[in-house]
């Protein structure tokens, strides 16, 4: 006789059960991974400043010569360019550019260039996308602001997310020694070294 042995699976009721656990689980984790996405955007037009800032500097050192960090578009979309205050074959008139359509589209930017107020109060609300724009700032031979020109130049850069109300907001300041830093303004900089004041 014949013994038929029972082959190993999964039935058509535990296949659906599994798919709709899977279902649950992915739309809890829906809304934490869309602030994740929306948080980096912000995180990555912010690194893209700052390394532009620092581009602008390293190379007015490096040339001994003034080089100049431009925020070009009106509207607030991070599009920047770093070239020399006077343009020679040595140095030119863009080194460097990021244009509008890198990273993500919903990272926005907002310029002040009044002088840098501390302490924290200063950094609770965001300075409004488009704010301030266009704007630069110029560094010189020795890395640092020539004159600092209250009015002219950018002292503090906010990046906001238009798309999500709730994503983060980041804040580069710039000093008038030619000191750059990036920051987090709902972290107290006596608490955390992240902080903006």
């Amino acid at each position: 006789m014949l013994v038929r042995q029972r082959q190993p699976g999964v039935t058509l009721i535990e296949l659906m059960i599994g798919i709709a656990i899977m279902a649950i689980l992915l739309a809890a984790g829906m809304p934490s991974f869309t602030e994740w996405i929306q948080n980096t955007q912000v995180r990555t037009a912010a690194e893209s400043l700052l390394n532009g800032l620092q581009t602008a500097r390293n190379e007015a050192v490096r040339r001994n010569t003034n080089v100049r960090f431009d925020l070009t578009d009106t509207g607030g979309l991070v599009v920047w360019k770093v070239g020399c205050v006077t343009a020679t074959t040595d140095c030119p008139a863009t080194m460097q550019s990021r244009v509008g359509t890198e990273g993500g589209g919903n990272a926005r930017v907002g310029v002040s260039t009044a002088a840098p107020v501390l302490p924290a109060p200063a950094y609770t609300a965001a300075i409004a996308s488009g704010s301030g724009l266009p704007a630069g700032v110029t560094f010189n031979g020795l890395g640092a602001i020539p004159s600092l020109n209250i009015g002219t130049d950018i002292t503090r850069i906010d990046i906001t997310n238009v798309a999500y109300a709730s994503a983060r907001r980041l804040v580069i300041i710039v000093g008038s020694g030619g000191l750059i830093r990036m920051c987090d303004p709902l972290l107290a900089l006596a608490a955390n070294p992240q902080g903006c004041s």
